[in-house]
């Protein structure tokens, strides 16, 4: 029979539980804390020793915090839930959060994260959020945490994408939490690898590299050789903002023989099935691009444009431009001209903060060469985009 209770993974107010905010906008040291206590690891040294976060509804972590309001990033509610305590949760319910975090995530990734990102943050309030105040067992109860964990990390990436990062960080704390009252280390270290991407993207390399270290803490060495892959993959993107070559070469040697170790019938969390080949080739062409090693970010830039599927839209945009920044250092001007242009292109049909700066990138490269003729060309078709 389905009853009100604490979450899964949560129960009451244990003995250093306490109830609290999330970590102000912008605050990194606070976002290091939590993710070091999601995944059941002590945060590294200056990182400042965080609570496991606000109470929700049913005494364990989750949505709403203490005082009576919810620290989740919220729009303004315009209408009164139509679910709450008395709301009984389903199976179905639970399948509609998933069917809905697919379709969201394909949009994001088609047309940015600006296209749908208040649609996503409406629905997570008025459908999701209500759903943590219903009646539900405890395998149910787990669920449904993973679900809304899983929303509540996409609200955060199409927050990053449109460059709140501030936002996006709490977005991305709060999942963790979810992820916890879940009962699902594996999927908190899927957060962990976005927030690493987040700091990645920001030029904070060091802490790329502790998130992506206590994303692997947390799944232990037991995790699939798929997963192993990505979580090596993302400690060589911080390695190689730092430009540390030997570092960089080793997790991208390690990444390699992972994947390669990966089988068919692997059991893998759905959300890392999508990390193959052409992933893998994109974070080789990134670190490669970033250690100024041109001709191996073209090689693997080029690979991962081969095998990446249509519906990578943004991803390709990303890889196009990484090929014409190894191009362009290469001193292949007009190649890399014609590839900036088509990732412009792309990037003008996209609400995403990321694909503009990655084709404003790439053009600050083009500066000293901006009298030779293929950057007046390429200026011109750029101009034409509006």
């Amino acid at each position: 029979m389905s009853h009100r209770r604490a979450p899964p993974g949560g129960g009451g107010r244990g003995r250093g539980h306490r109830a609290g905010r999330l970590p102000a906008q912008g605050g990194r040291a606070g976002a290091q804390a939590a993710a070091a206590g999601a995944a059941g690891v002590a945060p590294g040294r200056g990182a400042m020793q965080g609570s496991q976060g606000p109470q929700s509804a049913h005494g364990g972590p989750g949505v709403h915090g203490g005082h009576g309001r919810a620290p989740l990033p919220r729009q303004r509610r315009h209408d009164r839930d139509r679910r709450g305590p008395g709301y009984r949760v389903t199976t179905g319910d639970i399948a509609a959060l998933r069917s809905v975090g697919e379709l969201f995530a394909a949009l994001d990734q088609t047309y940015g994260g600006g296209h749908a990102r208040q649609a996503l943050v409406r629905y997570l309030e008025h459908e999701g959020e209500p759903m943590l105040r219903g009646s539900y067992n405890e395998a149910t109860g787990r669920r449904l945490f993973g679900a809304i964990a899983d929303l509540t990390r996409l609200a955060g990436w199409t927050s990053f994408d449109i460059a709140a990062h501030g936002l996006a960080q709490r977005y991305f704390v709060q999942a963790l939490r979810l992820a916890q009252a879940a009962g699902d280390r594996t999927y908190g270290s899927y957060v962990l690898v976005t927030m690493s991407r987040q700091a990645v993207y920001l030029g904070h390399g060091r802490e790329a590299v502790q998130l992506a270290r206590v994303a692997q803490q947390g799944v232990g060495g037991g995790a699939p050789p798929v997963l192993q892959s990505l979580l090596h993959a993302i400690e060589a993107r911080g390695h190689g903002v730092l430009g540390e070559v030997r570092a960089c070469t080793a997790s991208l040697a390690r990444a390699e023989r992972a994947l390669e170790a990966a089988r068919p019938g692997d059991e893998v969390p759905y959300w890392a099935r999508l990390f193959d080949e052409a992933q893998l080739a994109d974070e080789f062409g990134h670190c490669h691009r970033d250690l100024q090693q041109y001709r191996a970010a073209a090689q693997h830039a080029e690979r991962s444009l081969q095998l990446h599927g249509a519906g990578c839209a943004r991803s390709r945009l990303f890889c196009r431009v990484v090929l014409a920044t190894a191009r362009l250092g290469l001193g292949e001007l007009e190649q890399a001209c014609q590839l900036g242009a088509e990732a412009a292109h792309q990037a003008s049909e996209m609400r995403s903060v990321r694909a503009v700066e990655y084709v404003r990138d790439f053009e600050r490269r083009l500066e000293p060469y901006r009298d030779a003729a293929p950057v007046r060309g390429y200026r011109e078709r750029v101009a034409t985009l509006g």
